[in-house]
Order: C-alpha cells, then sequence, then structure tokens
C-alpha cells in the first residue's frame, strides 16, 4: 500500500531539463521529486523553486524521476528559512 502525508523540506536543486525540483525532508528516508506542474505560485514566480527554498509537501509513493517519493502539492514557504543541518 502506497504511503503519503505533508511536511516540510528543503528544495536541494531546481533542474531546468526536467522542469521541477529536488526536495529532502528529515521525515522521509529519501528524496522527493516535485514536478514544477504542482507547485503553488509564489512570489519566486510560477511554478519554480530556488535551491535552499523551504517548502511544505504534499507527498506520496512510488516515486518519480528515480526519487523514491513523488510531490503532489508543494507550496514555498517564504515565513520559514533553511538551516544548516536540518
Amino acid at each position: 500500500m502506497a504511503r503519503s502525508g505533508t511536511t516540510l523540506g528543503t528544495v536541494i536543486r531546481w533542474d531546468e531539463d526536467r522542469h521541477g525540483a529536488v526536495i529532502e525532508a528529515s521525515e522521509l528516508p529519501g528524496d522527493c521529486w516535485a514536478d514544477a506542474s504542482v507547485v503553488e505560485h509564489s512570489t519566486t514566480g510560477a511554478g519554480t523553486l530556488r535551491a535552499g527554498q523551504v517548502v511544505e509537501v504534499d507527498w506520496t509513493e512510488p516515486g518519480d524521476n528515480g526519487r523514491p517519493f513523488r510531490a503532489v502539492r508543494v507550496v514555498p514557504r517564504e515565513d520559514l528559512q533553511a538551516t544548516v543541518g536540518g
């Protein structure tokens, strides 16, 4: 049975070629792929994220693009900042 949930994560990198991002979250035992189409609009522009940005992620498994988890909704959290090592 597939698992799903919501957690906070940090964008590791934005992949312009694949139009998506790799997100790391402490509650997930692997990376999460977020397609640009699931990113909610923000001050950073429609569907784009930047490395180091904190996001709220609704995720599910199996993943996509070689990642164990896949985002079904991503909300940039401009009110939170990433911290080193966490």
